[in-house]
């Protein structure tokens, strides 16, 4: 009587977050065709919003956390102590308030020139670089601004998504006889959740 074929899998790789894992690794592939950024999902118009060319300039700078912190306060607490609703303002206080936004996000030249044509504002544990970033570029364009300001705070650890290799090893048997070899081994990557830094960004876009 021949030998029956028999598998015999081992895996070296456990994790207590298993069932998570499992979840995520169900959830992660079809989140993997969003294209929108996280400066456009989170992205609150203001002001009228107008596409411009696809090669417009656009200037994106930074101004400190602390400074927009002390100055969006001050501008929360005069709302807060006004005894009319900010949105019944007559349009000469709403433009005080505008021209108290603009000084504090370092905007040089005449208020009244400049318009606040939305917000961006959003938590994230990838570490990003505005200047650089081609989707803030292709947002400011899209809703009509010629220049973003925009500030960065870390607000402590989060939860992040990271892919990590799990190697699998088996030993299969031939019929009679032990395959040359032996042993067999295959990886796959597979998500796991890991804290990180967590940050929060916020970006202001205003056209000229």
């Amino acid at each position: 009587m021949g030998w029956l074929p028999v598998a015999v899998r081992r895996v070296k790789y456990t994790s207590p977050m298993l069932f998570r894992i499992i979840v995520l690794a169900l959830v992660l592939p079809l989140l993997g065709g969003c294209s929108v950024s996280v400066w456009e999902r989170s992205f609150v118009a203001t002001g009228e919003v107008a596409q411009v060319a696809s090669n417009a300039p656009v200037r994106v700078r930074e101004v400190d956390w602390g400074r927009l912190q002390a100055g969006l306060e001050r501008l929360q607490r005069a709302a807060a102590e006004s005894d009319v609703p900010e949105s019944e303002w007559p349009r000469e206080r709403r433009e005080e308030a505008k021209a108290e936004l603009l000084r504090v996000l370092q905007v040089t030249g005449d208020p009244a020139a400049v318009e606040v044509v939305g917000r961006s504002d959003f938590r994230t544990t990838s570490e990003l670089r505005p200047e650089r970033d081609e989707d803030l570029v292709r947002l400011a364009r899209k809703v009509g601004a010629t220049e973003v300001v925009w500030s960065r705070r870390l607000l402590g650890k989060g939860e992040t998504i990271i892919r990590e290799p799990v190697t699998t090893y088996s030993t299969d048997w031939g019929w009679g006889r032990r395959r040359r070899g032996g042993l067999d081994s295959s990886t796959a990557w597979v998500p796991v959740v890991v804290a990180a830094d967590e940050y929060a960004y916020v970006a202001y876009f205003l056209r000229r």
